[in-house]
């Protein structure tokens, strides 16, 4: 089995829920007094983290969103940040999704077994059950309550405790760190080594589960990323007269696919690049993608990219499957890291890997995305946006950059903590206006920020802390959530047929 590209680099929990590059840890001259974990974070932030002033232009954007305080990075002198509160309080100032936390004892994933869904109002069911152990919640099953707090509470409590941009996406993020997180990312949000749950079912009968967190191995990983990718539409709805094809991306993680590692494997021969068995296992995964969207294709009218709750992964795979999306093409990606210099920043536009094919008959694409949205997923949304889709449901979560989840991180000198935290943000652009190497920063951030950072066709734009705002939003009700969104589809049929950007008769298309 062609792994080598996959483990030794990157955790299946890390991986589906992070990008690929980081900041490198601080190196501190030897003192006699080391210094404060304050001050040791502030000097790593402003050696390594990609933009502070981008974070600054996101928090006047979207005052309502912002949390935490930026101490950090402009008190004199830094705060200390003795205890993990304050700690806390300080990174979620980042408003950065791809923070993590780590304690002496290790950053180690670890699941409840099961994944869950939150809807706009604060609602959550057990989406996914990955262990069959008969102790579980059954999958549909409305969680009431989580530690005796009402659900909806605790979800907002633990929002404030969660990495990211927006409270809606804080929100989901919570439940997918319920699930799935590190135990310092756990004892962050106040959750001990067991969970009490309580849950009702379909027919309205209560009861209590009590549920203990264990370790994610290479099994679970795997159970994780067949149960996400599986759907819960049928495969042709029909709304609005028109018959609307789904196709279900939850996770970009080709290393559990078969015929990714067959095809890797009889690339990898003598005198071939490193990279072939990477690209020849990402096409086997796009061409047998291909076969079923294309047979889907012939009996639909429109095509849904079903990315809501999208763990993220690869986003080379993303993009391939993007290309074979559509015929159109696809905004070019830029990634901008820290220079060292203030005012400065750097940007290196990303490898785009040769087309593995495409649909042989295009139809018009509606693009889902909900507040659990993230990374890869992100990405592939965005980058079929610029691509003429329409993209309906909620803002994504804002991970718009991504970290190496084996980087060492920030070693915090007293506390013990290890930080991390983005390495780079990412900027899109339709045409040729940005190109690789050192820019302006504040001239960057004038750029992208337009009109509260909004996505555009015409110049570049981003999705860092603010994600992608959909054209058509379509917030998540708790019916959503118990008929898998099958109504959701015709309210937004609806709406695009009421704003003329669809026909009201398929024949006019």
């Amino acid at each position: 089995m062609y792994m080598r590209f996959f483990y030794g680099t990157v955790s299946m929990g890390a991986m589906l829920l992070s990008g690929m590059l980081c900041a490198a840890p601080a190196t501190h001259a030897s003192t006699a007094e080391p210094a404060t974990d304050g001050q040791t974070l502030r000097d790593d932030l402003r050696r390594h983290y990609p933009s502070l002033s981008w974070i600054e232009r996101y928090r006047q954007a979207y005052p309502a969103e912002a949390q935490g305080h930026d101490a950090l990075w402009r008190a004199t002198p830094a705060p200390a940040l003795d205890n993990n509160e304050q700690l806390i309080d300080a990174l979620v100032a980042l408003q950065d999704q791809h923070v993590a936390l780590a304690d002496p004892a290790g950053g180690k994933p670890e699941t409840l077994g099961i994944l869950f869904r939150t809807s706009s109002d604060g609602a959550m069911v057990v989406w996914r059950r990955i262990d069959p152990s008969a102790a579980m919640p059954e999958e549909g099953e409305q969680v009431l309550s989580i530690d005796g707090v009402p659900v909806a509470r605790w979800l907002d409590q633990a929002a404030k405790r969660t990495f990211g941009g927006n409270r809606r996406s804080r929100m989901a993020e919570a439940a997918v760190k319920l699930a799935m997180a590190s135990r310092a990312e756990h004892a962050a949000t106040g959750l001990a080594n067991r969970v009490r749950f309580t849950v009702r079912d379909a027919g309205g009968k209560e009861r209590s589960v009590e549920l203990s967190y264990q370790a994610v191995t290479a099994q679970t990983g795997a159970a994780i990323a067949q149960a996400v990718e599986r759907s819960d539409l049928p495969e042709v709805v029909l709304a609005g007269g028109y018959r609307v094809g789904v196709l279900r991306f939850g996770a970009f993680a080709p290393q559990y696919d078969a015929d990714f590692n067959q095809a890797a494997d009889a690339a990898d021969v003598p005198g071939a690049s490193q990279d072939a068995p990477m690209l020849a296992g990402f096409c086997a995964v796009v061409r047998k993608r291909l076969a079923g969207i294309d047979a889907l294709a012939a009996q639909s009218d429109l095509l849904l990219v079903d990315l809501r709750g999208n763990l993220g992964g690869f986003g080379r795979e993303a993009r391939l499957l993007a290309l074979a999306l559509t015929r159109e093409p696809l905004a070019r990606t830029l990634d901008l890291f820290a220079t060292g210099t203030p005012g400065q920043v750097k940007l290196v536009e990303q490898h785009n890997d040769a087309s593995c094919g495409s649909i042989a008959t295009p139809r018009p694409l509606l693009v889902w995305t909900d507040a659990g949205t993230r990374s890869s997923g992100e990405f592939m949304a965005t980058w079929l946006w610029s691509a003429g889709a329409i993209t309906i449901g909620e803002r994504t979560i804002g991970a718009g950059g991504g970290r190496d989840a084996d980087a060492a991180g920030t070693q915090l000198p007293h506390s013990g903590m290890r930080v991390k935290y983005s390495g780079n943000f990412s900027v899109f652009d339709n045409g040729t206006r940005l190109q690789s190497g050192q820019t302006d920063e504040l001239a960057l951030l004038d750029l992208v920020s337009q009109n509260r950072f909004a996505p555009s066709r015409a110049r570049p734009f981003a999705i860092q802390a603010v994600g992608l705002a959909p054209d058509v939003p379509l917030p998540t009700t708790a019916s959503d959530l118990l008929d898998g969104g099958r109504s959701g589809i015709e309210r937004a049929v609806a709406r695009l047929i009421q704003s003329k950007r669809l026909p009201a008769s398929v024949s006019q298309r």
